[in-house]
């Protein structure tokens, strides 16, 4: 699934480049570098956009500040950065630096770019609408975990009865009460991994309906090793992690 703000990236990035003021705010309180010296505006996606900043000693870095809420279209590009910019201003305690009319040079500038692909990212280097299922052994292991204090806090005696070891195990240290603590608990910790990983799609914006439900079901049933997976995907589309 193509990015759909990508595109947009050259003029909008050109054009933001010139705010100096705006592009340190950025990068003081969102990034938290709070000694920045200088800092100009790279590329954006509709994830969030790249920021380059100076340190003292001359040092040049990088930084991603996310989006609270992934962009769909072109029309959401300006209000978003006006209102980053305002937050973030307003919080260093400085003037608004994106009020009155635009500067010629960052008109200038931006059409110039709209030709080249200077500010323009590459595509993510995975697809964005992926999901990745649990491998097998991990998923019996998670199922061992869960289903043992299931079986011995919940099967009846006779339900046992063709597995004399687990019976006795169960009867000789009143398992029963203490295994259905253990299953109840489980089962609550993984319907709040479910909700955190259903709220993570929804603001990643990058999964389908059916990859998202997924995401859910998976994490429902397999925990933290399906969350692990979903971690994965995400720094393999912001390039960390293959």
């Amino acid at each position: 699934m193509s990015d759909p703000i990508a595109p947009h990236s050259a003029p909008i990035s050109a054009y933001m480049s010139v705010h100096a003021a705006t592009n340190l705010a950025y990068v003081r309180y969102f990034a938290n570098k709070d000694n920045a010296e200088s800092a100009s505006f790279e590329s954006l996606n509709s994830r969030g956009f790249t920021v380059s900043y100076t340190l003292p000693g001359g040092v040049k870095e990088e930084t991603f500040i996310e989006f609270k809420t992934p962009l769909t279209k072109r029309e959401q590009i300006r209000p978003v950065l006006e209102e980053m910019a305002k937050e973030a201003e307003s919080a260093l305690g400085l003037p608004s630096s994106l009020s009155g009319p635009p500067p010629f040079a960052a008109i200038a500038k931006a059409a110039y770019a709209s030709a080249t692909d200077i500010y323009t990212p590459p595509e993510p280097p995975v697809p964005l609408d992926v999901y990745y299922p649990v491998p097998l052994r991990k998923a019996i292991s998670v199922g061992i975990v869960i289903g043992l204090p299931a079986l011995l806090g919940y099967a009846s005696d006779a339900s046992l009865a063709h597995a004399p070891f687990l019976l006795n195990l169960r009867e000789e240290y009143a398992l029963r009460g203490i295994m259905q603590s253990v299953f109840r608990i489980l089962v609550v910790t993984h319907a709040a991994e479910a909700a955190g990983v259903l709220i993570a799609c929804l603001r990643r914006g990058w999964y389908g309906p059916v990859n998202t439900l997924k995401w859910t079901i998976s994490t429902f049933f397999f925990g933290f090793e399906s969350w692990l997976l979903l971690r994965k995907h995400a720094r393999q589309v912001h390039g960390e992690s293959k």
